[in-house]
């Protein structure tokens, strides 16, 4: 017979047991929504550009960025930042320059990375060389409005997932900073645009509005024709997109923003179903993104001229970041 003492140092350890196994199924099951760590890896050269004419914009980028400001900023981000290695740093500092790439030729572009904003943040409390940096690589200032708004922006982000994928070598180390990719469907507005506006038109609604870099707009502007009027061609002969199985990230994401043109405008509502089969399952994995953190461009400057580019039309303006422009 147990008496009451026991009774209760039973139940005690039993209790005990019951926790320690809820503890350890909870860690099992939240372990895939922690922050994916970034490897080690050798970082590409001339920031992976895949675009022969994206050359002399990485060229003039880091004839822009002083290594004395960039050394600064990275001391400042590891002090505040304790548990970053040096890597990580290095990684985020490598994203942020493409961020800013995309930027010299986009009217306005939303930040989709904490990692990436945490230093383009620090980069801001050096003013001068900030302002320093801007003046030289956009003749202008890039300004950085905070997204007061913490509803995702999926369109917005399969725009910038599409010229992303256009223009850079995709790595492991990017899709732990910026999240999967191509997640949603292109907002059928630009789809729209891409294939009844002109050239002119285009440039003038997507881009900068400045002479620069129009290689590469240009670029930009003709693949996704392209690969609307592909869209077009296999829609009519009923064909679908088989898996890719290319030992290269970059083709089987060049391929995959093929297929992301086509479900966008013909399997919409099944689109994640569609590219799954597509898109390998290991690259399925790591952590999935949410809305924009941040808003930059030049609709806030005198230099854009007409801002049109934005809104629902899917420019990716200010207004679309939820925090409007600051001057």
């Amino acid at each position: 017979m147990i008496v009451k003492g026991e009774r209760a140092m039973v139940g005690f350890f039993i209790g005990f047991i019951v926790i320690g196994i809820f503890v350890l199924l909870g860690s099992t099951l939240f372990a895939g929504g922690k922050k994916k760590s970034l490897r080690n890896d050798p970082i590409p050269e001339q920031l992976g550009v895949q675009v022969g004419e994206g050359i002399s914009i990485v060229n003039k980028l880091n004839q822009s960025l002083s290594n004395s400001y960039i050394d600064n900023v990275k001391n400042r981000v590891l002090q505040s930042h304790p548990k970053w290695k040096d890597h990580e740093f290095d990684w985020g500092m490598f994203e942020l320059k493409r961020y800013f790439m995309m930027n010299s030729m986009l009217k306005s572009v939303p930040m989709f990375s904490h990692h990436v904003d945490e230093i383009w943040h620090e980069m801001l409390m050096f003013t001068r060389d900030y302002e320093k940096f801007s003046k030289d690589f956009y003749n202008d200032t890039l300004h950085h409005t905070p997204n007061m708004d913490s509803t995702p922006i999926p369109g917005e982000r399969a725009f910038f997932d599409w010229v992303y994928i256009s223009l850079f070598e995709v790595t492991e180390n990017s899709r732990a900073i910026w999240g999967r990719f191509l997640q949603n469907p292109i907002k059928r507005e630009i789809l729209e645009d891409f294939r009844l506006l002109s050239e002119d038109d285009l440039l003038s609604k997507y881009f900068r509005k400045n002479e620069e870099w129009l290689e590469v707009k240009r670029y930009l502007i003709l693949k996704m024709k392209n690969e609307i009027y592909e869209a077009e061609q296999q829609n009519t002969n009923s064909k679908k997109f088989a898996s890719h199985t290319s030992s290269s990230d970059t083709n089987v994401y060049l391929y995959a923003a093929g297929a992301a043109v086509f479900y966008s405008i013909y399997n919409e509502n099944e689109f994640d179903e569609h590219m799954s089969e597509v898109v390998p399952e290991e690259y399925q994995k790591g952590t999935p993104y949410s809305g924009g953190s941040t808003c930059s461009g030049f609709a806030c400057s005198s230099d854009s001229g007409d801002s049109s580019g934005g809104g629902d039309s899917g420019g990716s303006s200010c207004s679309s970041c939820g925090g409007g422009c600051s001057s």
